[in-house]
């Protein structure tokens, strides 16, 4: 019997300069540009995916603003969430029943690190194999460098995630995240309303 996620909403929802994780443990959000982008649409194509990219999302005590981590065509690098939310579509904010913020502060050796496009490309490979029920792995993975869902499949294996090891990070899509967050009792659903 599958039970319903509730969605939770701010009884007096911040303005878009309010802080948004401030308190919280990291969070994890889900996205798509605003405008048309080359990688993003072969990912959801290739992996079936709402969402063609993964973050976090977390309060960054010296920028005293919400500052959104990610692993980016031009690298894993730190950007605000108001500059962020201008360019990318929200599809789903959530806060993980299981903190990751001990995993989380293992990425900070990965900030300036390059895009790992092979891996990407070899993300096809992997699809393909789904398809045909088969699991295969990532052929073109590089230990040197990381893409969006690898950074949150891994910082769940370093944060001890007891259900972390179901995720190989070089195989992982943004959808197989997303859908796994999205299971009762996982995370809490955040309203994403404004940004979408």
């Amino acid at each position: 019997m599958s039970q319903a996620v509730a969605i939770v909403k701010d009884p007096d929802p911040p303005s878009d300069s309010a802080a948004l994780s401030r308190g919280r443990t990291t969070l994890i959000g889900f996205s798509t540009p605003r405008s048309f982008n080359p990688v993003s649409w072969l990912v959801r194509n290739f992996t079936k995916s709402e969402a063609s990219h993964c973050f976090f999302l977390y309060w960054d005590e010296d920028f005293e603003c919400d500052m959104v981590l990610e692993s980016h065509e031009l690298g894993f690098r730190l950007i605000t969430w108001k500059r962020f939310v201008k360019k990318n579509r929200i599809v789903a904010l959530v806060e993980p029943a299981h903190s990751l913020d001990k995993g989380f502060l293992r990425l900070g050796e990965w900030v300036g690190s390059v895009y790992d496009f092979g891996g990407l490309i070899g993300q096809s490979v992997v699809q393909f194999g789904r398809f045909l029920q088969r699991k295969w792995r990532n052929p073109f993975r590089s230990s040197r460098a990381m893409f969006c869902s690898e950074s949150i499949a891994r910082c769940m294996q370093w944060a001890e995630h007891p259900e972390a090891k179901s995720f190989s990070p070089k195989e992982t899509a943004p959808q197989d995240l997303l859908r796994f967050y999205r299971e009762p009792g996982r995370a809490t659903i955040l309203d994403i309303q404004r940004w979408k």
